[in-house]
C-alpha cells in the first residue's frame, strides 16, 4: 500500500512539473500586447527649423497623423484621419497602412511604441503653398522626444 501511495505522488508531481513547463512555454510565445489607445508624439529642432509628428493608434490601427515642418518662414502641415474626405486608408500585412492623400501617398508602419511615416510624392503646393514635393521618412518612438528624420527638409522650396 505504501509503495502505491509513493508511486501516485511521484506521478502527480511529475505531471505538475510538466504542466508548469508547458505554461511557461506558452507565455513565452505570446506576442507583445497592443495597447487600446496609443498617442505618439515627437519634435525635432529649434523653432525656426523643426519637424513634428503626432500619431494616434487605436487597437493597433493608425487612425490619425499630423505632420508639421517649419523652415524659417516656410510652414508645411500634412494631416490625415481615417474616414475623412481627403484621404483613403488601407491596412496591409505586418502593421503597414497605406494612405492615399489628396496629393501624394503616405505609408505608416506601426509596432507598439513605434511609428514610421514615409511620404512619397506629396505635393507641397496643396499642403504648404510652395513648389516641390515632400519625400522623406519620419520616425517616432515612445519615450523619445526627438523625431528620426530622413529627407524631410530636402527639396524645400527656395523661391
Amino acid at each position: 500500500m505504501r509503495m502505491i501511495a509513493i508511486a501516485v505522488l511521484v506521478f502527480a508531481y511529475a505531471g505538475v512539473a510538466a504542466g508548469a513547463d508547458a505554461t511557461k512555454a506558452a507565455k513565452a510565445q505570446k506576442p507583445p500586447r497592443v495597447p487600446l489607445l496609443e498617442k505618439l508624439f515627437c519634435r525635432t529642432g529649434p523653432n525656426d527649423h523643426q519637424a513634428r509628428l503626432f500619431v494616434e493608434v487605436v487597437k493597433g490601427r493608425p487612425m490619425e497623423f499630423a505632420f508639421y515642418t517649419r523652415l524659417g518662414t516656410r510652414v508645411c502641415s500634412v494631416h490625415g484621419r481615417r474616414g475623412d474626405a481627403y484621404s483613403k486608408w488601407e491596412d496591409e500585412e505586418g502593421g503597414m497602412t497605406a494612405v492615399k492623400l489628396y496629393s501624394g501617398n503616405a505609408a505608416l508602419e506601426y509596432k507598439p511604441g513605434y511609428v514610421k511615416l514615409k511620404f512619397a510624392d506629396v505635393g507641397r503646393m496643396h499642403y504648404c503653398g510652395m513648389h516641390g514635393e515632400l519625400n522623406g521618412v519620419v520616425e517616432v518612438i515612445a519615450k523619445k522626444a526627438e523625431c528620426g528624420l530622413e529627407g524631410v527638409f530636402e527639396s524645400e522650396g527656395n523661391d
